[in-house]
């Protein structure tokens, strides 16, 4: 018999103080003790045939250790469903007592899912879209499509203008010092060799690219730059560095135009028929524009539309996960990583902001998931699998075995957010706005 009693610590916390009777635990001693017996090995007894008594004096400490772990998960789990509760994530054990004989009890702390009323959601409205492709967009697309086929050649002889391409050598210097030596993490700010540079208002350190207008190959040329209040690299925040700039080569891009010829190259078929196939793209392309717009309106009419406390292991760990993305995300647009670490009281503000949604809406999606009687079947959570082993260039087989439990439940998570979204999407009312 397991007795349980509840201490709430908060909102979501709670302490189980678990005792299992003097009974319980013998019967579930005895059968420990006859796990180890029909395994152990003894001189002079044949496997499963060593007197208990025996079996107990030589295994005593493991066979005491795989007793209390049995007892504690059991307990456990009797507990939480006598107490019919809801636990998202157990928080360790304490307290644990025990003499031979007696009952065993201990304390268990577990985060448990938070009590709300689900919202109104069967008759959300969302904005309603336009999603006719117009000849200008086609043209837009065009023209992106065009500018992957340019190319590049030397300038005439003339001096450099705007929209050029520079291709340079510079070297800064802070007070006569090299920058690249006072701030090695300046990387490009500091020194290049052969860096080719748009010339274009804004581009680079302001008042570059206009510094650098009507240089002449060859020619050198110095520049003295202040940086902005507000520069991403805190260490040259509101300083004058002075640029010695070289100028190496004057690029023109130029863009093909459209024609039969350029068209069978890139789709295989004709001038007419790849402008087809562009207005089918840009067509799939503003539906998943549309989609994407009009979830977003379904969730944070979601998120705004209760309130209720959360569980803090989960809000914690979803705001490690999401300092993971927001650094990632800095790195991979060219910030330091020296600069990203001045920023960790930010960043870490916008990443418990951003996980408290996460962790919000993941319970206003399971709720209404089994409201709906909304699932994840086999087949859907199987091809998403499989879509993801094909990004990563890798059979579904390898990649499963690779994935983690809990990016698997991530995985189904995901699944069922997008299914509840659409489900809601499919049941809005539409307004123009």
């Amino acid at each position: 018999m397991v007795t349980v009693q509840t201490e709430e610590l908060g909102s979501c916390r709670k302490r189980l103080r678990i005792e299992v009777s003097a009974d319980q635990v013998a019967q579930i001693r005895k059968k420990v003790v006859e796990r180890f017996s029909q395994a152990a090995r003894l001189p002079g007894f044949r496997p499963g045939k060593a007197p208990v008594p025996l079996v107990e004096k030589q295994f005593q400490k493991r066979i005491d250790d795989e007793l209390q772990k049995t007892l504690i998960s059991q307990g456990f789990q009797e507990a939480v469903q006598k107490q019919q509760l809801n636990v998202v994530r157990g928080l360790g054990t304490e307290d644990v007592r025990y003499l031979p004989g007696l009952s065993f009890s201990f304390a268990a702390m577990v985060d448990c899912a938070p009590t709300f009323s689900l919202p109104e959601y069967s008759s959300m409205v969302i904005p309603k879209l336009e999603l006719m492709v117009s000849k200008e967009e086609v043209d837009q697309a065009l023209g992106k499509l065009l500018e992957t086929r340019a190319t590049f050649a030397d300038a005439p002889n003339r001096p450099l203008a705007e929209g050029d391409y520079a291709v340079l050598r510079y070297e800064a210097t802070l007070d006569g010092q090299p920058l690249s030596t006072l701030f090695p993490a300046a990387g490009i700010l500091g020194r290049a060799e052969d860096q080719w540079l748009l010339v274009k208002p804004g581009i680079f350190v302001p008042g570059f690219a206009e510094g650098i207008l009507g240089m002449e190959i060859g020619q050198t040329r110095s520049l003295s730059l202040s940086f902005p209040e507000d520069w991403f690299f805190e260490p040259l925040r509101g300083k004058r560095v002075d640029y010695s700039i070289t100028l190496l080569a004057i690029k023109e891009r130029h863009v093909p135009p459209l024609s039969d010829e350029l068209a069978k190259e890139i789709a295989g078929t004709d001038e007419s028929g790849l402008l087809s196939l562009l207005q089918t793209a840009v067509e799939t392309e503003k539906k998943r524009a549309a989609r994407r717009e009009q979830a977003n309106h379904i969730v944070n009419a979601l998120l705004g539309s209760v309130e209720f406390p959360l569980p803090e292991s989960l809000v914690e760990e979803e705001t490690a996960s999401a300092v993971r993305e927001i650094v990632a995300e800095n790195q991979e647009r060219g910030i330091p990583l020296s600069v990203v670490q001045q920023k960790t009281k930010e960043i870490f503000a916008n990443a418990r902001r951003l996980a408290a949604q996460r962790v919000k809406l993941r319970f206003l999606i399971e709720r209404i998931a089994r409201n709906e009687s909304l699932t994840v079947t086999d087949e859907e959570l199987s091809g998403a699998i499989a879509s993801l082993a094909h990004r990563q260039k890798l059979p579904p087989r390898q990649f499963i075995q690779r994935i983690s439990r809990e990016n698997l439940e991530a995985l189904k998570r995901q699944i069922l957010t997008e299914k509840v979204i659409d489900f809601l999407i499919e049941r809005a009312k539409v307004a123009t706005v």
